[in-house]
């Protein structure tokens, strides 16, 4: 393994809070709002590189002076980053949605959320008047830009100054929540997805969302009790679900509770897996296997007569909530605790094996368009708890699937890694034959950069790096738009 803590020169800052520890800079309210700015660059931006960068995470923390309880609560804040002709250009924006307008108005926190207790609990739960915080992933479907999260409805941005355009329908086709995760199959030049409505019973809608025409329902199906999932696989011929055994409680959110607040843990009833062929729905498979939680897959793709599912494991949600529930108090309860893991589901005898690839606590996990939904050799993640238990994001990794090399990007003390995004290169000759783009917050500088590796050798750091003026929070997912 090769580890780099190469670290360009901070940006002088006129504003630099005191704020211990240093990350949590990365955790407060978007200093700045503002549409596509020239940006400082150091190094040389590589020619080839032609395109925008769409980022999203939360950007506001509090409602009426009062802080969220959970990091997955903030208002969403899209940022992007435009590369043309060696120069780049900034912008970064807050989701206008209506329930945040709202608050703005009353001056006050009128919802709950994830993990933030709920404000009117007979409302909220009974007259389902929730806010969309569309702060966790985007979309980009025929030329439109979306702001999404597994909430609700995404939300259209204008891809010009980052605009709120408003909440989308899909063209009409959405009958509940969009979640935050579409995958996209090639072959298929399709993209799907699905969204989780609630009630008694908990309805999964699945939709087709193809590069030329409209959008579909491909199939619905429902789930006991009231049930949260954030990811799903998609191979070139199949969908994959894994329904961890959490359970929200709707006494609980009554009482004023967050819905992960009073969720419970029910491992004895296991996790359920569903695999629908997307060409003959109607043929749903649904088995249930020992309990744990899949928070995010890597890719997806068909060995024979078996689905091969890479993916970030949980034994319990503890190990995901004692670090997310919080990282926003500045003091983390307990770290990150997963692992990257194969999984093998049997289309034959309805099985699942398990294996770890990599026993290190890894999330945000990534692999090159080019091989998404079919085998790949190279997954890209950030790891967490590299510097130690009590820190957030620490390397930004490359795994070698082959040999079983690891290759680390380690920013540098005070500075924090995002989530990294491979851009191939036009003439690209080889999987990891590209760029590495990731959102890094500097601590001293109290400002964020866009840094640029080589996907060949990530350690080795960064060949450019984009400066804001200002800090980016530390956000979730991103995509990249090649220019034309």
């Amino acid at each position: 393994m090769t580890t780099t803590s190469t670290q360009p020169a901070a940006v002088p800052s006129t504003k630099k809070p005191a704020r211990t520890p240093p990350w949590l800079g990365a955790l407060q309210d978007l200093s700045r709002e503002h549409g596509f700015e020239p940006m400082r660059v150091q190094g040389k931006v590589p020619a080839g590189l032609s395109g925008t960068l769409y980022r999203n995470g939360p950007g506001r923390f509090s409602a009426g002076g009062e802080r969220y309880r959970h990091w997955f609560d903030g208002d969403g804040a899209i940022t992007a980053v435009r590369i043309e002709d060696g120069r780049a250009l900034g912008a970064a924006r807050v989701v206008q949605t209506a329930g945040l307008e709202r608050e703005q108005r009353a001056g006050k926190r009128l919802f709950g959320s994830y993990g933030t207790p709920l404000a009117r609990p007979l409302r909220e739960v009974l007259l389902h008047d929730t806010k969309n915080p569309a702060n966790t992933s985007v979309l980009l479907w025929q030329g439109r830009l979306f702001a999404t999260c597994e909430a609700d409805r995404p939300y259209e941005m204008a891809r010009g100054d980052l605009s709120t355009l408003g909440e989308s329908l899909l063209d009409r086709v959405l009958v509940g929540p969009f979640s935050a995760h579409p995958h996209r199959v090639a072959s298929r030049r399709t993209t799907y997805n699905f969204g989780i409505g609630h009630g008694r019973r908990s309805q999964v809608d699945v939709y087709a969302l193809p590069d030329e025409g409209r959008a579909r329902r491909l199939t619905s199906f429902s789930l006991d009790g009231i049930r949260m999932n954030h990811d799903f696989a998609v191979t070139e011929n199949h969908l994959v679900f894994a329904f961890a055994p959490q359970y929200v409680s709707l006494l609980g959110m009554l009482m004023g509770g967050s819905p992960v607040g009073g969720a419970k843990w029910r491992p004895q009833l296991g996790t359920e897996i569903v695999v629908i062929p997307i060409d003959c729905p109607s043929a749903m498979r649904r088995f249930r296997v020992d309990a744990f939680m899949l928070e995010h897959v890597a890719n997806a793709f068909e060995d024979g007569g078996e689905i091969v599912l890479d993916y970030t494991h949980y034994a319990s949600p503890d190990g995901l909530e004692r670090f997310a529930g919080s990282v926003l108090t500045g003091s983390i309860e307990g770290p990150l605790s997963c692992q990257l893991r194969r999984m093998r589901v049997s289309l034959e005898r309805d099985e699942l094996r398990s294996e770890v690839l990599l026993d290190r606590c890894l999330e945000l996990p990534r692999v090159a368009p080019s091989v998404e939904a079919r085998r790949h050799r190279y997954t890209y993640a950030v790891e967490f708890g590299t510097r130690g238990p009590d820190e957030p994001s620490g390397a930004l990794i490359k795994h070698d699937l082959q040999t079983g090399r690891v290759d680390a990007y380690l920013p540098g003390d005070g500075r924090y890694a995002g989530e990294g995004v491979f851009v191939p290169r036009p003439d690209a000759g080889a999987e990891d034959d590209g760029w590495l783009l990731t959102m890094v917050y500097d601590g001293a500088a109290d400002a964020s950069a866009l840094e640029i590796l080589d996907a060949r050798s990530p350690g080795d750091g960064p060949i450019a790096t984009c400066w804001f003026d200002h800090p980016i929070p530390l956000g979730f997912h991103g995509l990249w738009a090649p220019r034309g």
